[in-house]
């Protein structure tokens, strides 16, 4: 990745950093998509297990439309597909919301068929809840040509996105480690994939400004 594929723009002394990010965020993304995502496609209650089998309805449609939204966010911040290539960067932003709303409206129905607990189910719409809002304001902010909060919802919007992977991998270690039990560590989890996230990015955001050199 070029030095032109950063998400804002950064001093020298940082592009190392913003490039060191975003290797890891691809590598960690390739890995859920590889370990998770292929039994997806094979239709069967086998692939599926009994208790997904039943929403494989709504499975599909939220596994789809998230695994779009991750392949395809990180082009968004190209700087180099934004400048030089508007009519890429627009028809790739508009496959992106496109791909949350399916998403979305997949993982509310997953979450309002749950059956683990309250606290899972909440988590979770209040995930699918906060993904399209986001979003939404990122697509807001483009339509009255304000580039910077479109960014900086782009950027929110993607964390959001990356919800998913985070969830799976956490759950995965604290599994591994024998860490919680199971409903406590899932509610925990609904809660804590994308709030923890977005609560760090905004203090970044937030603190860029807040500190920035007059």
């Amino acid at each position: 990745m070029s030095a032109s594929a950063l998400p804002v723009n950064a001093t020298s002394g940082s592009k190392k950093v913003w490039i060191g990010l975003w290797l890891a965020v691809l590598a960690v993304g390739v890995y859920f998509v590889v370990t998770n995502v292929p039994h997806y496609f094979i239709w069967s209650e086998e692939s599926y297990s009994p208790y997904y089998w039943s929403r494989a309805g709504f499975l599909l449609p939220h596994v789809l439309g998230g695994l779009v939204a991750i392949v395809i966010g990180p082009l968004q911040f190209w700087s180099r597909i934004r400048n030089n290539y508007p009519k890429i960067h627009r028809v790739s932003g508009r496959i992106y919301l496109a791909s949350v709303v399916v998403g979305a409206l997949g993982g509310l129905a997953m979450a309002l068929t749950s059956g683990v607990s309250l606290a899972y189910a909440s988590g979770l719409v209040s995930l699918a809840v906060a993904w399209l809002a986001i979003s939404g304001m990122a697509l807001a902010a483009i339509r009255r040509r304000n580039f910077v909060q479109h960014k900086q919802w782009m950027i929110r919007s993607y964390v959001v996105t990356f919800a998913f992977v985070t969830f799976r991998i956490v759950d995965d270690v604290m599994t591994y480690y024998g860490l919680g039990e199971d409903t406590a560590r899932l509610a925990m989890l609904a809660w804590g994939c994308w709030a923890i996230p977005l609560l760090v990015t905004e203090l970044v955001i937030q603190g860029k400004q807040v500190f920035a050199s007059r």
